[in-house]
């Protein structure tokens, strides 16, 4: 299923889901006018076709003790850029890894209890991956929007 198979309809059930991933069929279908039983039916097609990955719930960082968040820049040797992807992928403080296009090869999102314990991570285990030449580390001190890809 692409983008340009997915109809209005389709984009109304994604956003509500997007708002309350726990709103019932019947609420949903009351708030849209579309009927429970399309409702069903186009999200269990929009699951098999690969358009809904999971469902799953977004946490509060602090409320699960990670209030530091650190944006980081990783330069990589170009032999050895996918073991240092897949190492990265592997440490659970890390929420995402991007490979990008520019003066560094990969975009990633580390969480941390604390500034101590987000060193130690830095220091522990992304420096001491083999492979990485530099890594420019940005801690968030604010967090004006973050979110899902848009609908």
């Amino acid at each position: 299923m692409t983008s340009s198979e997915i109809d209005e309809i389709d984009r109304t059930i994604l956003r509500h889901l997007k708002e309350n991933s726990r709103i019932s069929f019947l609420e949903m279908s009351r708030l849209s006018g579309i009927s429970d039983a399309t409702i069903q039916f186009r999200l269990k097609r929009m699951k098999a076709n690969g358009v809904i990955d999971k469902f799953t719930v977004i946490l509060n960082p602090s409320a699960t003790g990670f209030s530091v968040t650190a944006i980081m820049l990783v330069k990589t040797e170009a032999d050895k850029h996918d073991r240092v992807k897949e190492a990265l992928v592997d440490i659970v403080d890390i929420s995402e890894v991007y490979s990008v296009l520019g003066e560094y090869d990969l975009f990633i999102k580390v969480w941390s209890r604390s500034l101590e314990a987000l060193n130690a991570t830095i220091n522990d285990k992304i420096r001491s991956i083999d492979g990485i030449v530099d890594l420019v580390e940005i801690i968030v001190v604010e967090i004006a929007k973050e979110e899902s890809s848009p609908v």
